[in-house]
Formats: structure tokens, C-alpha cells, sequence
């Protein structure tokens, strides 16, 4: 049986205005137009919201993206590409342009930007009664709250359809310590606390009860923030440290806790997420020994450590600086994912568990934390 999937985390603006592709287009397009570029410069490419629509992806939670580093280096040889800027006012000039790029595809028909409840299972009727027309859903989050400029901002980005937020990305936010760069490990890169700055804006989001993506923070910032926030938490992207091992993947306690809150977690794709980890800025493993088989290790995982499959599902991350020559074995686009379901039924699972990670779980969650 193929299923609907819901992908728990893209970086689709960032994807269309830092590398040109035109989410619009379908894989097989964007390859032929970057014929050309060398893939150590630009991954193969591997989702767009038109392979989406084609393969049976009609949701997906999808980032605006900055960060504020007054420490970076002016001309550096990646200026304006690497989502670092100086101060936050420009982050948020920078965030609100992949805003603006979502609401034009929004304006066209192409997408729709879903911010509560009635939205969402308007959208999924339309997929579920197979409606030609059907527009993808998109739930905007963002990823490091560099862009919020001062705490009280946050009702701003409310307004215009933010729904989940990350206090941090790779390295020190304004907000919180995030997990270190793989390639900066400067001191600015390591772990630290939850920040003053971020106290308050913990504050307003539980004005709004808006969910906290704990994705990328810290260890310290981790459990900061396990103890200051009580609003609903998830995370979208993060796998089993315990099979990768390295301060971007969650400990066991750290699962444990965000399922205790029944939360979910999506599982991302990039190969050494799923396998070996990092050591600086070199892969532990090489990506011809990472399969789609040692992806189900980390669903088997989180499912025996929190005896439920009900926390598990897909927080892809494709294309999230990465291409196809850095996903397992078998995933060759967003297609492929569909290769995971007839992994578990091997494994035992039922066709209730397999649904509930590729769509069901993202919706029983969504439906609890969107505005009614």
C-alpha cells in the first residue's frame, strides 16, 4: 500500500533563493539544469514541491531561515549564500524574503500555507479524495529565532503564518547554544545555555502555545529549555545518537523526554545522521554503507525505548545543504521514501504503525498544537 507522507522538515525557500532551483520544477528539470555544477559545489538534487505533488507529498513543515553572527568575516567566499549575517535586522530582512517567496507561490495556487486546524483537514480531504488540483500544504516554522529581532516580535511573525519555532541552528542564536557546525568548531560553535534573550522569548511562545522544535539545541540548551518551556514540543529532524554518534542526534533521555510530552520525531535523511555520525568536518562512514535498512535501526529504537510507534515519522531535511550522494542506499529522490513502509512490514510492523510514521503521527500532532 503506498501512503500519503507528511515530510516533517524542508528547507524549500532556502533550496529556491540560495541555490536557484525553482521548487516549482520537478527533479528531473533541476538536474538537467545543473548538468553542468560540479556536485561538490551543489548536491544532486532530490525534492521539489512538484515531485511532491507527483509522489504523494502533500504536507510538509518548511523553514525561513537566518542567522546573526556578528563574529563572521566580511567577503568571505561564501557571503550572503550560508544564511550568516551580522546583525539581526538583516537575518529578518533575510527571512521575510523566503516569507514573501512562499506567499507568491501561495498567491498562485501552487501551495497553500495551512496556520490551524480547519485548514489542515480541509487540505488532507482534498488529497485523501485524490483532487487533481490540490495545492501542497505548507506549515512554516523557522529554523534558529535570529530573525525574531526582540521577543515581543514574535506576535509580528505570528501574524504572517509562523506556527513552530527552533530557539537555535548550528552555533550560538541570540536565543540558545545550537549543536556545532561540522566545519566551525569555534568556540562560538559549542555548547552553552539557554540566554537571557531566550528566557523571554520562551515566554511569548507560551502566550501562543506555539510548539518549540528542540532540533539543533545544545545539550545545555536541550534541558534549559525542557525546564522553562511547557508548551508542546517535537522535533523535526533528529535521529539516534545511540547510532550516530555525534551532538547533532539526541541521547535516549532526550527522546524519552520529548515523547513523554508526546511529542514526535522525524527522521531526517542525510547518511551519517543515520550512521557513524561526525568527526569534525569528516563522515565517519561513507555513504555506500548506509542503507534505508540502517534508518529502520532508529525507528526499531525509538519504538523499543518508548514502547510506541506512535512517536516516529519523517523529518526528511532532503536537499537541506545535501544531495542525493548524501542519502542512503535506495533513496535516490523524495520517491524512494516510499521504499521505508515494506522495510518495517519485514520488521513487524503493522500497516496502522507504517501509516501512523508516514503520515498519521505528523497529523495527530499537528491537529493538537494548530490554533482551533
Amino acid at each position: 500500500m503506498k501512503h500519503l507522507i507528511i515530510d516533517g522538515h524542508l528547507d524549500a525557500a532556502l533550496n529556491a533563493l540560495g541555490d536557484e532551483r525553482d521548487q516549482m520544477l520537478t527533479v528531473s528539470a533541476i538536474r538537467e539544469r545543473e548538468s553542468h555544477i560540479p556536485k561538490d559545489k551543489l548536491g544532486t538534487c532530490t525534492i521539489t514541491f512538484a515531485e511532491m505533488k507527483r509522489c504523494g507529498i502533500p504536507l510538509c513543515i518548511t523553514t525561513v531561515l537566518a542567522r546573526a553572527k556578528p563574529w563572521i568575516t566580511p567577503g568571505r567566499d561564501n557571503q550572503c549564500a550560508d544564511c550568516d549575517w551580522p546583525t539581526q535586522d538583516m537575518a529578518y530582512a533575510f527571512a521575510m524574503g523566503q516569507l514573501a517567496y512562499y506567499r507568491e507561490l501561495e498567491r498562485r495556487g501552487d501551495v497553500t500555507i495551512i496556520t490551524d486546524r480547519p485548514g489542515l483537514d480541509a487540505h488532507w480531504t482534498r488529497w485523501e479524495a485524490n483532487e487533481p488540483d490540490a495545492p501542497i500544504g505548507l506549515i512554516l516554522s523557522m529554523e534558529g529565532a535570529d530573525p525574531i529581532t526582540d521577543p515581543t516580535r514574535l506576535q509580528h511573525w505570528y501574524d504572517l503564518g509562523l506556527r513552530t519555532l527552533f530557539l537555535s541552528h548550528y552555533g550560538h542564536s541570540h536565543y540558545a547554544a545550537g549543536t556545532p557546525a561540522i566545519d566551525r568548531p569555534q568556540s562560538h560553535e559549542q555548547d552553552g545555555p539557554v540566554t537571557a534573550k531566550g528566557f523571554e522569548l520562551l515566554k511569548e511562545m507560551s502566550k501562543l502555545d506555539m510548539p518549540l522544535d528542540m532540533t539543533h539545541l545544545s545539550d545545555t540548551s536541550f534541558w534549559d529549555a525542557a525546564k522553562l518551556y511547557e508548551g508542546p514540543v517535537y522535533s523535526s529532524h533528529t535521529n539516534c545518537r545511540v547510532l550516530a554518534d555525534d551532538p547533532r542526534q539526541f541521547t535516549d533521555d532526550q527522546i524519552k523526554f520529548i515523547t513523554g510530552r508526546d511529542g514526535v520525531l522525524g527522521l531526517s535523511m542525510h547518511f551519517a545522521m543515520i550512521k557513524g555520525g561526525f568527526t569534525g568536518e569528516a563522515c565517519r562512514v561513507d555513504p555506500s554503507e548506509v542503507t534505508l535498512d540502517h534508518l529502520a535501526d532508529h525507528i526499531d529504537h525509538i519504538c523499543q525505548l518508548t514502547g510506541s510507534a506512535k512517536h516516529i515519522a519523517i523529518g526528511s531535511d532532503l536537499d537541506g545543504g545535501f544531495g542525493s550522494e548524501r542519502c542512503p542506499v535506495g533513496l535516490d529522490s523524495c520517491e524512494d521514501m516510499h521504499k521505508i513502509g515494506p522495510i518495517m512490514t519485514s520488521r513487524g510492523y503493522s500497516e496502522a504503525d507504517i501509516a501512523g510514521f508516514y503520515h498519521r503521527n505528523w497529523l495527530r500532532f499537528l491537529r493538537r498544537v494548530l490554533p482551533a
